[in-house]
Parts: C-alpha cells; structure tokens; sequence
C-alpha cells in the first residue's frame, strides 16, 4: 500500500527533493511569482537567523536583506547576459531555495554545536569549520543549478563560486 503524504507527493516539493540530491533541475518547477517570492523570502529571512548567532540584530537583517539583493541581482544579471531571461523565476526559486536550505542546515548545526558544547568551549570557531562543507555543497548546488541555464560545468562551477564568496565571505565580513 502506497503512503499518500501531499506534500511529498506534489511535484514541485518533490523537485526540490531530488534537486538536493542533484537529480533534477529547476526547469521542472512551475514558472510561479509566488513561489519565487516565497523562497526569497525564506531565503532571506534563514540567512538572517544564520548569521543571528555572532552578529547582532541589525547586522543580522542587513546580511539577510543584502545577500537576497545579490543572489537577485546577480542572477537577473548572468541570465540577461546568457540571453536566459525566461528562465528568470525558475532559476531564482531554486536558487533561493537550496540557499534557504544551507543557511538552515548552519542554523541546525551551530544549535547541535552550542548544545553539545557548553558556551566556555570555542563552539563559535568549531561551527565555522564545520559551515565549510555546507559552503561547499552550496556552490555545487549552485553550479547544478546555473548548468541548466546555458553554462558549461566550468563557467557554471566559477559563477557559482563567485555567488557563494560575495555572499558568504564578504557580506558576512561587514559589521557596523
């Protein structure tokens, strides 16, 4: 007898699914401005929390807001420049999503991590090391992702090197 769970069964949860497993690629998502909207709002609103842990609140808000602008933007960019604007919305929502799905595995982890570790330990520096496999992965889901939009493994692999370092390296750097 078959489980029959909706949200599993539904196939655009089911295509983001086997997207984390780098089976499938957005161009099986519905083309959906709410969907997109939700996901960068997701997206932004993880990316905040993530980074919640070791800056303050408006540090926190301003990298959400600011790393949502870039991961638009650049995209927008890139797809213009490729002649890919109809695959815009598609992209964007797989691209907020499996960066939503990063910056929540940092949340899970740095939680694991501070539980384990009561705060006299260095559980901040044992975090970051451990975020550099999720950086990682994140630039290989990226790279998958900007693969289907018209780039060959190298170029998409650079692109998506160079999202992950704005977004991680050198907005996570600002404090004020």
């Amino acid at each position: 007898m078959a489980l029959n769970i909706p949200f599993v069964n539904d196939p655009t949860p089911r295509t983001f699914l086997k997207m984390l497993n780098l089976e499938a690629s957005q161009l099986s998502l519905p083309e959906s401005d709410q969907l997109m909207k939700g996901a960068l709002a997701a997206y932004v609103l993880l990316q905040a929390i993530a980074q919640f842990f070791s800056h303050g609140l408006i540090v926190s808000v301003f990298y959400g807001v600011s790393s949502g602008i870039v991961l638009f933007a650049a995209t927008r960019s890139l797809l213009r420049y490729l002649g890919q604007e109809q695959k815009f919305v598609k992209t964007l929502t797989a691209m907020a999503v499996m960066g939503a799905v990063a910056a929540l595995a940092y949340i899970l982890l740095h939680l694991i991590v501070g539980v384990a570790l009561p705060p006299p330990l260095p559980t901040e520096r044992l975090a970051r090391f451990l975020l550099f496999p999720i950086i990682v992965w994140t630039a290989f889901m990226y790279a998958f992702l900007l693969r289907h939009v018209s780039l060959r493994p190298i170029p998409a692999f650079f692109t998506a090197t160079l999202y992950v370092l704005m977004i991680e390296v050198v907005l996570s750097s600002i404090n004020f």
